[in-house]
């Protein structure tokens, strides 16, 4: 497993549920965690401040800062009782940036889609999406409902010979080292494609016992009348599938799914962590 999770702590109504599943699953897999809080998150945006009043201005910083104390302290007081090694951050800016840049000094960012009752400095669209694409680290996106016992211990990949497809894989290489059952999932296979380029039946299996990972249950699905992303969250509850790892695309059909309107809903109802990288 990595050893340096960060984990996105604001003040929507998810941020406990992300801090306690990231340090659990730290604990597990022996990293140390970095608690990211993006100043700007708390109590209004800080670009809006200036045209407020100077009294509400003053309100806003107070809540804003008693909220991340609060925060801190919660995260700090967990992982000392866990014997987690924590760090702990508070960038200035925007978000997204900042989110970005300390993905990079780790191996994971563990995230989630705001809930729809959070306050409007927490509802940024596609702030977990945006990260994925531009960190160069995978992102951990958790759902907002739904007991998480496990990640990671009955995996679901899905695979379609794309560059982000792999490099999803590679990231998830310390889960996958672990895993009790890996699912490979391919949807709409070219199969004229793999004959012209040679490419065997076995050859993903092949690859995973080279890595030492479990033989996989392979599964072919076609996509039609359903779409991608729907076909993907059938097999995962197929499967018990308690973490699914895939490609986070910026173009083609899986852009609709991943980067479309569709991302909100589906990620707010479904009950298993997904790995996304690009």
């Amino acid at each position: 497993m990595p050893g340096r999770i960060a984990i996105h702590l604001n003040d929507d109504t998810v941020c406990e549920r992300r801090m306690d599943i990231g340090l659990r699953l730290a604990k597990e897999r022996g990293a140390e965690v970095v608690g990211v809080y993006p100043s700007a998150s708390v109590a209004g945006l800080r670009q809006d401040e200036n045209i407020l009043p100077q009294e509400i201005r003053t309100t806003l910083r107070k809540q804003r800062d008693e909220h991340l104390e609060a925060t801190r302290t919660r995260f700090l007081v967990k992982a000392r009782d866990l014997g987690v090694q924590a760090h702990w951050r508070v960038p200035h800016g925007d978000a997204e940036e900042s989110l970005t840049l300390h993905a990079r000094y780790c191996d994971l960012l563990i995230m989630s889609k705001a809930g729809v009752n959070d306050s409007p400095a927490s509802l940024r669209p596609n702030l977990p999406e945006a990260v994925v694409m531009a960190s160069g680290r995978p992102v951990l996106l958790l759902p907002n409902h739904g007991a998480i016992d496990t990640i990671g211990r009955r995996i679901l990949f899905c695979w379609d010979q794309r560059r982000e497809a792999a490099r999803a894989f590679s990231d998830a290489a310390l889960l996958l080292r672990d895993c009790l059952t890996l699912t490979v999932l391919e949807i709409d296979r070219d199969d004229t494609l793999m004959r012209e380029r040679d490419i065997r039946e076995d050859d993903i299996s092949d690859y995973c016992a080279s890595l030492g990972y479990p033989t996989p249950r392979r599964l072919l699905k076609d996509s039609t009348g359903y779409g991608v992303g729907n076909v993907i969250l059938n097999t995962a509850t197929d499967t018990d599938a308690d973490l699914i790892v895939m490609g986070a695309y910026g173009h083609s059909r899986m852009r609709q799914w991943i980067m479309g309107g569709a991302t909100s809903t589906l990620l707010s109802t479904m009950t298993v962590p997904v790995l996304l990288s690009n």
